[in-house]
């Protein structure tokens, strides 16, 4: 590797673990990397230079997840046991696996799902529906991961749960039923198992009850479970998403906590082929977290076919929708002035 990729990498680390949110459960592991990469440890430098060789476009803060989720899954199949504990472990652990902790890195993503992140795409593309007089909206979900947020759009239930505690200020945008009419979701091969999921939680109480918000959703949407189809679809293949789109003439993309995994040519480059692919009237959503994972909170985004302009729909104070949900200057331009209890 690079002294000045190293170096940056570096940075990234120390900046990582001092993130504000301090119950998510990293801190240790992140700290020991950062020994490890100061020591020059062989192995887990070997490590980093095989991910930039196979993923030249990963962001610094992918990486660090993807390590730290390779490393808590095999510590899970070792026997449920964290190993990170002292650094001559993780050594240890680093180098008698690294040939698995390879395989993770460089063939799959950070595949956290958050059971509450479609709060926000469900009243953004229900008050598209209705501020367009859409009759039908066909979805397809970019990095869908298990593919919950297709599933979860128009269940009340799991909405009325997880809505309480998200405040939006200064006004909640109403609550609509989206005119579904097709499910989609893409993601990279292999899919992610839920074994793997778990694995890309953070060990501690906060993401154990994270955990069971989504195996919980995954219970109240088994009846449109078959309405959702989950394909095989690496969204930086941009020929085959651009053909898969405009063969299914999806109308509603989003992408949620995807982008951020990849350096910004790449984030751009996806966002141009869906724009110039999407159905009209078309809408692209996109969540991203603030500042790549280094500080909470997320933000909202979209754009509207034919469309140049990215506009400013909604910032998140807590990127698992807890808390509190600005509305942005645009989001009007995409919901009209539609507010809670005006319709639905």
């Amino acid at each position: 590797m690079s002294d000045e990729r190293r170096t940056q990498f570096g940075l990234t680390l120390t900046a990582i673990q001092r993130h504000r949110q301090g119950h998510h459960g990293w801190s240790a592991l992140h700290r020991a990397f950062g020994r490890l990469l100061s020591a020059g440890d062989p192995a887990f430098c070997r490590l980093l230079d095989t991910a930039w060789a196979a993923r030249p476009g990963i962001s610094d803060a992918h990486l660090i997840t993807l390590l730290s989720a390779a490393v808590r899954g095999v510590c899970l199949r070792d026997g449920g046991t964290e190993a990170w504990s002292g650094l001559e472990e993780l050594r240890d652990l680093v180098e008698r696996n690294e040939a698995a902790l390879a395989r993770d890195i460089c063939g799959r993503s950070n595949s956290f799902t958050g059971a509450r992140r479609f709060l926000a795409p469900q009243l953004i593309i229900g008050g598209h529906a209705a501020q367009h007089g859409l009759d039908e909206v066909r979805l397809l979900d970019l990095g869908t991961g298990v593919g919950i947020l297709p599933r979860q759009l128009n269940n009340r239930t799991v909405y009325d749960r997880f809505a309480k505690d998200l405040s939006w200020e200064p006004w909640t945008p109403a609550y609509w039923t989206i005119p579904l009419t097709a499910r989609c979701g893409v993601d990279a091969y292999p899919l992610p198992t839920l074994e793997w999921v778990y694995a890309c939680h953070g060990p501690s109480s906060y993401y154990k009850d994270r955990f069971e918000e989504l195996m919980w959703s995954f219970e109240q949407t088994a009846d449109v479970a078959e309405d959702v189809v989950i394909r095989e679809l690496d969204i930086l293949d941009l020929p085959r998403l651009a053909a898969f789109i405009r063969e299914h003439t999806f109308n509603v993309i989003t992408c949620n906590f995807v982008l951020f995994q990849y350096g910004r040519q790449f984030q751009k480059a996806v966002e141009d082929c869906v724009m110039s692919s999407i159905a009209e009237p078309g809408l692209f959503l996109t969540m991203n977290p603030s500042q790549a994972l280094l500080s909470p909170g997320c933000r909202i985004r979209g754009r509207l076919a034919g469309g140049r302009t990215e506009l400013r729909l909604a910032d998140a104070s807590d990127a698992h929708l807890l808390g509190t949900i600005t509305v942005g200057p645009d989001l009007t331009t995409i919901i009209g002035e539609g507010r809670e209890n005006s319709g639905g």
